[in-house]
């Protein structure tokens, strides 16, 4: 009869642990599918944020000396996404390509000057910060003026601030979303021990000791359902470069990374939370109120 029951103890706790572990590998990979969703947008953001140009023309007169001091300059400026060197000439055939014509002959002289183009990183392309930085520029010694479109950054700031707002405010509804589905599975899963737990109470076992069983295998399910939907996660990602071409650099597989190990922590850190909250709470109410 002993060895009956021992057999059908097990059998009795494994279907309530598996559960957990579908249920939380489920609700994490939907959360790294969204983060992922909002990695690519925020991407995509940033590239049309890099993507306005600061022209700064110099003058016709100046050394090779002053432009590279001006290149040394440019360097040194950790606002600035990238630039590069563009000479009048460059200039003046890309510019009778838009025209259809030769201007050139025209007017007997090529008018355009030598410039840099410069593109600011997606964090200081806002109105404020690019009028502050074209007064830097335009003091600089052999710099003839400075020009960009004002149209195209303010459109692109206010066009684009609501949608991270946007994406903000998603990002924290999914979370609390996701803490409240997991953390009632593992009360459900909590409330099928509740017996189990009370039972142990009853014949002189501590608390601590009731417990740590119960945060130790939430450690475990938290652990295998983040690495559940982090394989998932990676499959779909791999299928997704492959299928739209995402490019993703370096930087970006680091940043994946660093958010994969995040999804398994916040798995863990639900998990072990909402176990000894509801291990605990079996432990303080009355008997009749189990039933």
């Amino acid at each position: 009869m002993s060895e009956d029951l021992e057999q059908k103890t097990p059998k009795k706790r494994r279907p309530s642990f598996l559960y957990a572990v579908i249920s939380i590998s489920m609700i994490l990979l939907v959360i790294g599918l969204f983060s992922f969703g909002v990695f690519v947008v925020q991407k995509e953001i940033n590239q049309i944020k890099e993507s306005v140009e600061i022209d700064i023309n110099l003058k016709a007169d100046l050394t090779e000396v002053q432009k590279k001091n001006i290149s040394k300059f440019l360097k040194k400026q950790n606002y600035i996404s990238k630039f590069t060197f563009r000479g009048k000439d460059v200039a003046a055939q890309e510019f009778e390509k838009e025209l259809g014509q030769n201007f050139r002959e025209i007017l007997g002289s090529n008018p355009l000057y030598d410039a840099y183009i410069i593109r600011l990183r997606a964090e200081y392309s806002n109105p404020e910060f690019v009028k502050d930085v074209k007064s830097v520029f335009v003091g600089l010694d052999g710099v003839q003026e400075v020009f960009y479109s004002d149209m195209a950054v303010n459109t692109t700031a206010t066009t684009l601030k609501p949608v991270t707002i946007g994406i903000i405010i998603l990002c924290i509804i999914m979370l609390i979303v996701a803490f409240l589905i997991i953390d009632n599975t593992i009360r459900l899963m909590m409330y099928s021990q509740r017996y189990t737990i009370r039972s142990m109470q009853l014949i002189g076992a501590d608390e601590w000791f009731i417990i740590k069983p119960y945060l130790a295998k939430s450690i475990l399910s938290g652990l295998i359902s983040g690495l559940i939907s982090i394989a998932f996660l990676a499959i779909i990602i791999f299928l997704s470069n492959n299928k739209f071409s995402l490019d993703l650099n370096g930087s970006d597989l680091v940043i994946l990374f660093v958010a994969a190990l995040c999804l398994i922590v916040f798995g863990i850190l639900i998990s072990i939370a909402s176990t000894y909250f509801a291990v605990n709470k079996y432990l303080k109410i009355k008997l009749d109120q189990l039933y």
